[in-house]
C-alpha cells in the first residue's frame, strides 16, 4: 500500500509529517524554523512550506546546525531549497519569515539591488497573513480589501498608474484566498455583523475547526484589528470604539469558553 502524498498542511492529520507523504510538486521549500525562545537549545523545527503557504513539522525541535542538516539530507533527494530563519520571539515575525519565504520566484523582483515584492505577491502575502491569523474567509476578503485599499490610496508611483496595480494586488489576493479557503463560503462580512455577531463568528468559526486557545485569542486579535479598520472608515470615535471592543471581546470570550465546557462567571 502506498503513502499518501499531502500538498497542503491541512490535510496532513497528525503533529508532524512523513517527509515520504509529501507531494513533491506542492512542496515550495524546506524551512528550520524558529521556535520561541526560553526552550533551551532546540530553538529550531525542521518544516515543509508548501505552496499553498501552509507549513508542518517534519521532526522536534533541534538546535539550528542539525535542523538545517535534516532538511538538507530531505530536500537533496527533490531538489527543494531550504530556508534559514532566526529565532524569533514574537509569533507574528515568525510568520512573516515563512509566508515571505513560500512566496514564488516570480512575485518577487530585485529594484537597484534590493529585493521587493511585486503587486501580485502583495496581495498573495495579505491573503496569507490574514489566512495565517485564523480569519473566517469573509472577514479575511473585508480585511484584505480595505487594507489593500488603504495602502494604494497612500501610494504614488510616478509614471504608473497606481489603481492598475492596486487591482492587480486586489486580483491575486482574491485568487489566493479561494484557495486557501477552499470548500468555505465569504461569508458573513463583519460590515454585515454587530459586535455581538462578530464576536460569536470567530469564536464559533475556530471552534468548528478544533482550534486551541492560542489559535483563537490569535483569531480574536486579528478579527478585533479588522474592526478597528472599519471602524476608522466609519468614523468612529475613540470612546464608542472602546466600548464597541469590549463587547467583542466579552461576548466572543463568553462563547468560547462555553463553547469549549468552561464556566462562564459573571
Amino acid at each position: 500500500m502506498s503513502n499518501p502524498k499531502y500538498a497542503t498542511a491541512r490535510a496532513v492529520p497528525t503533529v508532524m509529517a512523513d517527509p515520504a507523504t509529501l507531494d513533491p510538486k506542492a512542496v515550495r521549500c524546506l524551512w528550520t524554523r524558529p521556535v520561541p525562545a526560553g526552550m533551551g537549545d532546540a530553538t529550531y523545527l525542521p518544516s515543509v512550506v508548501f505552496v499553498d503557504g501552509t507549513e508542518c513539522p517534519l521532526a522536534c525541535a533541534m538546535d539550528g546546525l542539525a535542523a538545517r542538516q535534516f532538511c538538507q539530507k530531505i530536500a537533496a533527494v527533490h531538489d527543494w531549497p531550504v530556508k534559514d530563519g532566526r529565532a524569533l520571539d514574537e509569533s507574528r515575525e515568525v510568520a512573516q519569515t515563512r509566508i515571505m519565504a513560500s512566496l514564488d520566484d516570480n512575485d518577487r523582483k530585485v529594484v537597484d539591488g534590493v529585493g521587493m515584492v511585486n503587486m501580485p505577491g502583495t496581495g498573495r502575502i495579505a491573503a496569507m497573513f490574514a489566512h495565517d491569523a485564523g480569519l473566517p474567509y469573509g472577514f479575511a476578503v473585508e480585511a484584505v480589501t480595505r487594507r489593500l485599499t488603504a495602502l494604494f490610496r497612500q501610494m504614488v508611483i510616478p509614471g504608473q498608474d497606481t489603481d492598475e496595480h492596486r487591482q492587480a494586488a486586489m486580483d491575486a489576493a482574491m485568487d489566493k484566498m479561494a484557495e486557501l479557503y477552499r470548500g468555505e463560503k465569504p461569508q458573513p462580512s463583519l460590515s454585515e455583523l454587530g459586535t455581538h455577531g462578530a464576536g460569536v463568528v470567530i469564536a464559533d468559526y475556530c471552534h468548528d475547526r478544533n482550534r486551541t486557545d492560542d489559535d483563537y485569542q490569535r483569531a480574536l486579535t486579528a478579527t478585533l484589528e479588522a474592526l478597528g479598520d472599519l471602524w476608522t472608515e466609519r468614523s468612529i470615535g475613540e470612546v464608542e470604539r472602546d466600548r464597541m471592543t469590549d463587547e467583542v471581546m466579552d461576548t466572543s470570550l463568553r462563547r468560547w469558553f462555553a463553547l469549549t465546557g468552561r464556566e462562564v462567571a459573571g
